[in-house]
């Protein structure tokens, strides 16, 4: 950074928002910021670099966004006289420490200087600070996922942790499985084990298997002795293969009650499930209230 930073209130017309391509903001965000700025105040000013007349912000696009629907005129901003790479890296660097960016957003400003700059993954480690290996997994995130895939976690549909599992696909096989993702509601955690077990195949009928038959696929993955922990005693490992396979029945029945073909059943089978639902919703009252008792082991 050269020159020095200065403070004021600028007025919301001067800020450029040509950066907030670069950030994924969710609803939620934007409704606990804008709660914030009610009840608070501006408690930390936008980060802007100048550019003539006009500010471009680095920091601070929720703060913006919330700002001007709450009808403010100006915010207090932190202006720097750097450049646009500079900037860049500083999107990364000012949101390190709290971990607000998420990987794909850290991926899409990594991508922007590799593309947009010509930078090469050792001036990007230069630049940023990160070490190179964390510049070719960002990088990777960009490359090695489908537009659809990216799609779906601009939007929200999947997690980051979705993707991370979802990029070791190969490119033809990643919008198939990201759907069964979506479509059975399945969990980051059993993704992981789905995927595992997609790439595990060797053949093209074992991978069909794998794509019709997703929630049996990953029940008897975890379903099995291999749930054992060297620490615990025999009952301890009984109590942690039975807490496993009841987290994994749970995602399983979310996944299935949520699907939207949930909404088509017709009146026989509500007849025939409905005794079962309400077996289940006192037993898993039963589960809470043994869980409140036996606090000690939490």
């Amino acid at each position: 950074m050269t020159g020095t930073a200065t403070t004021c209130e600028l007025n919301l017309g001067k800020m450029d928002l040509s950066l907030s391509c670069l950030r994924i903001i969710r609803p939620i965000q934007l409704e606990r910021m804008q709660e914030s700025l009610n009840k608070f105040g501006q408690l930390n000013p936008v980060i802007v670099r100048r550019q003539e007349d006009i500010f471009q912000i680095i920091d601070g696009f929720k703060r913006f966004w919330c700002a001007e629907k709450l009808g403010w005129k100006h915010l207090r901003a932190m202006i720097l006289d750097i450049s646009i790479t500079q900037g860049k890296a500083m999107m990364l660097n000012y949101n390190r420490v709290s971990r607000s960016l998420f990987d794909y957003d850290e991926a899409l400003v990594v991508h922007s200087l590799s593309r947009e700059h010509m930078l090469d993954q050792v001036k990007i480690s230069s630049l940023t600070g990160y070490s190179r290996s964390w510049v070719c997994r960002r990088l990777g995130m960009i490359e090695r996922l489908s537009e659809s895939v990216q799609q779906h976690l601009r939007m929200g549909v999947i997690s980051n942790t979705h993707a991370r599992a979802i990029v070791r696909l190969p490119r033809g096989n990643q919008d198939i499985i990201t759907r069964i993702i979506i479509d059975n509601n399945i969990s980051s955690r059993d993704s992981q084990v789905l995927i595992d077990k997609f790439l595990a195949c060797s053949t093209t009928k074992e991978q069909e298997y794998v794509i019709t038959h997703p929630m049996e696929v990953i029940e008897l993955a975890l379903d099995g002795n291999d749930i054992h922990d060297s620490r615990l005693s025999r009952h301890g490992n009984r109590l942690l293969k039975s807490t496993e396979l009841l987290l994994t029945q749970q995602n399983i029945f979310a996944g299935h009650l949520t699907h939207y073909q949930t909404g088509k059943l017709k009146s026989t089978e509500l007849d025939i499930l409905g005794g079962r639902l309400e077996r289940l919703e006192k037993s898993t009252g039963r589960i809470l209230s043994l869980l409140q008792k036996n606090k000690s082991i939490r």
